[in-house]
This record gives structure tokens, C-alpha cells and sequence, in this order.
């Protein structure tokens, strides 16, 4: 006897042990059924891992990647002070939106991490960084949002 078939007949001699009656064996035997549909479709559940998808894009993501290096003479400065500086020049420009960038200096070079509106936008923050004195190279992982224009 298979072992799964074993653990069946468990919980079917235990409720029939607590009958007494022909009417006690007869709801005993509802429950079991009840509890045996569950369990089918708890493993059912757990045994299934895929799921019907229909995609829609609502909107789509692009990271802007680019390493640009200062072909110019650099002198030596604080990496406080460089990150300092960027943060002051691209807080005034007026076509950058600041709040989602992250800036990492280590030895004069430059990370920005964060999203950003256009490619235009990205490449002015590039721009701005590299151009700030101090800099040795800019990588950027910017992520660009497309968006959606909604027509009502």
C-alpha cells in the first residue's frame, strides 16, 4: 500500500473511532471529504507556479549609461568639496531636476545614480558634473522614464 494511501485511512479511522452513531459515521465522513477537497486544492495551489499575464506597458525605463573621462589637466581636491559643488551647480541649473540623484566622489571621480526626465536632461547633468573643477570622470546610471502622454 502506497504510503500517501496510508495517511488517508488515518484521519478516516480516527473520526470513525469518535462516532458512535450511523449519523456521526455519515458527518464524519462529510468532514473528512471537506478536509480532503481542501488539501487537494492547497497542493493544487502550491504545485502551480505560473500565472496568466496580459503585459501593458504603462511605462517604460531606459538606463543611460555613460563613462566620460576629463581629457583637460585636473588639479587635486577634496572629493567633499567636488560632490559639494556639483550639488550647488546643478541645484541652480534650471532644466535639472536634482531631487533623485545620488552623487559618489571617490579620488575625483564622479557616479551619479538616479532618474531623470530625457536624455537631454541626463546628458546636462553629465555636462555639469564633468565641467565642475576638480573632476576627473563622470560614470553615469541614470535611469531615463519614457512617459506616457494621455489623450482625453
Amino acid at each position: 500500500m502506497h504510503w500517501a494511501s496510508r495517511l488517508l485511512l488515518i484521519p478516516l479511522f480516527t473520526f470513525h473511532l469518535q462516532a458512535q452513531t450511523e449519523d456521526e459515521v455519515e458527518k464524519a465522513l462529510q468532514n473528512l471529504m471537506i478536509l480532503m477537497e481542501k488539501s487537494a486544492s492547497t497542493i493544487k495551489d502550491f504545485t502551480q507556479n505560473r500565472q496568466p499575464a496580459t503585459p501593458e506597458e504603462q511605462s517604460s525605463f531606459q538606463l543611460y549609461y555613460k563613462q566620460v573621462q576629463n581629457g583637460a589637466k585636473v588639479e587635486k581636491r577634496n572629493d567633499f568639496l567636488i560632490k559639494a559643488q556639483i550639488q550647488y551647480r546643478l541645484l541652480r541649473a534650471k532644466n535639472v531636476s536634482f531631487n533623485s540623484l545620488l552623487i559618489v566622489v571617490h579620488n575625483q571621480n564622479v557616479e551619479l545614480y538616479g532618474k531623470v526626465h530625457s536624455e537631454k536632461e541626463a546628458e546636462d547633468i553629465i555636462n555639469t558634473t564633468l565641467h565642475t573643477k576638480g573632476v576627473r570622470s563622470v560614470t553615469s546610471y541614470l535611469i531615463v522614464k519614457k512617459l506616457k502622454r494621455v489623450v482625453l
